[in-house]
């Protein structure tokens, strides 16, 4: 996903978009953003995206090594006009494999960054973005079929933290919203999405045909 890539598979990979963005099939890529909804002809953003590949420094770093309290998962993006949610999948360390409390392989924190996203016809390209708040839910499987019920706050600290936010998921919203930046749909068809963020990082994206999130 471009987390150890060397200089020159930067390199490479940005020759690569540049020569992929001068052939996206999509003339009005953000058009599903825009204030009256678009057209909705030819293909759409909306849907489901898990990330390949990146050079943003905020998303590569995120991985901090072996002994780390949580171990980085899949990483997307919801496109469900008029809102995008930036998601990380979080899943329980390899060093904590054998501890009790802490789920089976499949348990998963889901962290998701809410955004309201509009675009304009003028710049067909361009995505706008305004930061809504905040939500992290929990997928637990205990292997046993009781992860659908609800139990006190002391068992759900103690099955970790995938139980816990799966019994106590939290959606923190405020009364505002607050510029969170833009990017610029470089890329679009059926299958693949190429982005660049307004400091100049380039995110390759598939659309997601089983959703995890």
């Amino acid at each position: 996903r471009g987390f150890s890539a060397s200089k020159k598979d930067r390199d490479e990979a940005r020759r690569i978009i540049d020569q992929l963005s001068k052939l996206s099939p999509s003339v009005e890529p953000a058009s599903s953003y825009y204030e009256n909804g678009g057209t909705n002809e030819g293909v759409t953003v909306a849907g489901q995206w898990t990330l390949i590949y990146t050079d943003a420094p905020d998303i590569t770093t995120l991985d901090a090594g072996p002994f780390s309290a949580a171990k980085l998962g899949r990483i997307g993006q919801d496109c469900n006009p008029p809102y995008i949610k930036n998601v990380i999948e979080w899943r329980k360390p390899d060093w904590a494999a054998s501890l009790p409390f802490s789920g089976s392989e499949s348990s998963k924190v889901l962290q998701k960054v809410c955004c309201e996203a509009s675009a304009s016809p003028d710049k067909p390209q361009s995505v706008d973005l305004k930061l809504l708040g905040l939500e992290i839910q929990g997928a637990y499987d205990d292997e046993g079929g009781e992860s659908n019920d609800r139990r006190g706050l002391g068992e759900s600290l103690l099955n970790g933290p995938a139980f816990f936010f799966n019994e106590n998921p939290i959606n923190l919203r405020g009364p505002l919203t607050a510029p969170f930046g833009k990017f610029d749909i470089l890329y679009l068809d059926s299958d693949m999405r190429i982005t660049k963020t307004y400091q100049g990082y380039f995110a390759v994206n598939v659309r997601e045909g089983n959703p995890w999130f």
